[in-house]
């Protein structure tokens, strides 16, 4: 059988493509779920136990939500449909006869069940929703079936870092302010003013702390980083969607930056790097994300030199900038990344390593090897 005779796999499906770090281990969860009797009585009940397995937030849950009422929707309108029209092809014949005794064949009880259900049809399109997945479940629990599906992958996440881990990293990239309204009690100061009145007047009042961390990822495209966009494209998307910073923004160049950047992956519409860096201020970290050259063992001597210079104009513009490294640490040794790392913070693409690049883009970097 293929993915989509499963039940509720078009919800998994759909969350997975929405950014949901879903894989099929959550999805074996629900079945066993479904198969042991919960979440089948009502929509509620199945929309709780999708939450409680696949949901991390109030907000996950309610997307989830939102996803599965969808589907069932789709799956009831397309049921009350098909039960109204007419059938267009006569019931098949009734099977022959069979011996006293002798046990009718599977086959023919299931034709029998088919032509019973058609020749009175009952429905009710919401009960037939909300019980599919167990039904489907109940139908292949005992087949000997091999799951395919075109595109499909066991885990869509890239190890040893997962889509999670990348979003709790990027949480702890914060540079926090005081910004906007007073309308936060400012307890020293308030203390300070009654000690010197006697008296309590009003409350000192202060703004709150907001984050104004920005971000800058620099993203090293095709040659030897085609296997590795899925990754950044997993960086990129856990940026943006888990880091809560105040801005986040992409560029993109093939082996090191020379006298552009680009704002497409495909690099199409370019933008000089002057132009990028004057948008820059001292809040925004910079991140770039290549192998430097590990991934075919190269050592290029222009590489090295051009990234160099890069590096030193970046520097004007920014106080912290620090380098991600797919390869792992071991595969830089007579490299230019073994170079390069020697003049900008590099790192291996881990969950330490990715949390030593967050430590420094906030100015926290401590120059020891990132090991697992």
């Amino acid at each position: 059988m293929t993915l989509t005779d499963l039940p509720l796999y078009p919800v998994f499906d759909t969350l997975r493509g929405q950014g949901f770090p879903l894989g099929v281990d959550d999805y074996m969860a629900l079945l066993r779920a479904l198969q042991a009797g919960f979440g089948v009585d009502d929509r509620a009940a199945l929309a709780d136990v999708c939450c409680a397995l696949w949901a991390k937030s109030a907000d996950e849950a309610r997307h989830i939500r939102r996803i599965l009422n969808d589907w069932l929707a789709q799956v009831g309108a397309q049921a009350s449909a098909a039960a109204s029209q007419p059938a267009s092809q006569p019931l098949p014949p009734s099977p022959p006869p069979t011996t006293p005794g002798a046990e009718e064949p599977a086959q023919a009880i299931e034709t029998r069940a088919e032509r019973l259900r058609a020749a009175q049809p009952v429905f009710d399109p919401d009960a037939d929703a909300l019980t599919e997945a167990a039904r489907a479940l109940r139908h292949h629990a005992g087949a000997d079936t091999q799951v395919e599906g075109a595109g499909f992958h066991l885990r869509t996440d890239y190890f040893p870092v997962t889509m999670r881990q990348m979003k709790q990293s990027w949480r702890h990239l914060r540079r926090r302010v005081r910004e906007g309204p007073a309308v936060e009690l400012d307890v020293p100061a308030t203390v300070e003013k009654v000690s010197r009145a006697g008296v309590l007047d009003t409350p000192v009042l202060r703004p709150r702390r907001i984050n104004r961390a920005g971000l800058v990822i620099l993203i090293d495209r095709d040659g030897s980083m085609v296997p590795f966009h899925g990754l950044t494209r997993q960086l990129l998307e856990t940026a943006r969607r888990g880091g809560r910073l105040s801005q986040t923004g992409v560029f993109y160049f093939h082996d090191y930056p020379d006298e552009s950047l680009y704002l497409d992956p495909a690099r199409r519409q370019a933008a000089p790097i002057a132009d990028v860096l004057a948008r820059l201020d001292e809040r925004t970290g910079v991140l770039i994300v290549s192998d430097a050259g590990a991934a075919r063992g190269r050592d290029e001597a222009q590489r090295v030199a051009r990234t160099r210079a890069f590096i030193n104009q970046l520097r004007k513009e920014v106080r912290h900038c620090a380098w991600l490294n797919p390869m792992p640490r071991a595969r830089w040794a007579n490299t230019s990344a073994q170079r390069i790392a020697r003049f900008v913070p590099m790192f291996e693409m881990s969950r330490p390593g990715l949390d030593a690049a967050v430590n420094a883009l906030r100015g926290r970097y401590a120059d020891e090897k990132i090991s697992e």
